[in-house]
Parts: C-alpha cells; sequence; structure tokens
C-alpha cells in the first residue's frame, strides 16, 4: 500500500490530511481541523514570498508517527524536524507557533488556546477511555462514554 499524510486533492481545491483515526469529542476535531488549516495558510504563504517548505525527511517523519502511535500524548515523542526526543506539550508548542501566523489571520489563534486548555483539563480520548475501563473494568462502560460523548456533541 501507498501510505500518504497530506496532500492535494485531486478532485477539489484543498489538501487532504489522513487523520489517525476518529473523534468523538467535537472539540478535538475542531482543534485539529484549525491547526491543519493555521499550517496550511501559514505555508501557502511562505511559499508565495518564495520561502521553502518545512525540510521534513522521510524517514524521520515515519519515526515520528511510530512514537506517537506508541505513546500517544503522555510521553516523549519525536520532533520531526531535529529528530530530538521532546515532551508532547513542547512539540504542541512548537505546532501551534509554526501554525500562529495562518491561525492569527483567520482569526483562530484565542480558539486554538481555548480547545488546548480544554483538552489540557479533561485529558485526550485515550486517557479517558483507559480512566472508565480501570474505573469498572468494563468495556462496555467505555463505549457508553463514547456514546454518551458523541450525543453530546
Amino acid at each position: 500500500m501507498i501510505y500518504w499524510f497530506a496532500r492535494p486533492s485531486e478532485h477539489h481545491p484543498t489538501v487532504e490530511f489522513r487523520v489517525a483515526d476518529s473523534n468523538a469529542d467535537l472539540d478535538v476535531t475542531v482543534l485539529v481541523a484549525l491547526l491543519l488549516r493555521g499550517l496550511c495558510a501559514t505555508f501557502l504563504s511562505a511559499a508565495g514570498t518564495g520561502g521553502p517548505p518545512p525540510a521534513v525527511p522521510a524517514v524521520r517523519l515515519r519515526a515520528a508517527h511510530r512514537y506517537a502511535a506508541r505513546y500517544g500524548s503522555t510521553g516523549l515523542v519525536l520532533d520531526p524536524f531535529s529528530g530530538d526526543e521532546v515532551p508532547v506539550r513542547t512539540l504542541l508548542a512548537a505546532l501551534v507557533a509554526a501554525a500562529a501566523p495562518g491561525l492569527d489571520a483567520a482569526g483562530d489563534l484565542t480558539e486554538v488556546d481555548r480547545l488546548l486548555a480544554g483538552l489540557r483539563g479533561r485529558g485526550n480520548g485515550a486517557e479517558r477511555q483507559r480512566a472508565a475501563f480501570g474505573r469498572t473494568g468494563r468495556l462496555h462502560d467505555v463505549v457508553d462514554g463514547l456514546a454518551e460523548l458523541t450525543a453530546r456533541a
């Protein structure tokens, strides 16, 4: 199979992104969409002024993807630019900083900050699902929690 992370759409004037999995939390879905839009706007603006695209070797990008899949949001992740192991929050702050010009231009920076603060406060989906299972030891309760979250959205 041929895998890709982002590519120009073949049918629309957009960029298509592969996201790791679906998300039951509407706020997280909106957060991801805003960050991606901010990055696209920032990179498009830089390209318009002749700036180079971000240089990330494909092998390092794949390694960073494996780190994220294995360690999630609680451990160290691989910075795809430097190759260094860094805390998730450090890399997330760098992501927001990289997207900031596009976020600011669209008026989304405050919303991204609000959504990130909410995510930090309540934990991500994986953390909440593990906690639900830990409370009762029943997968049924995990699924019920996801259904409730989806219904609220």
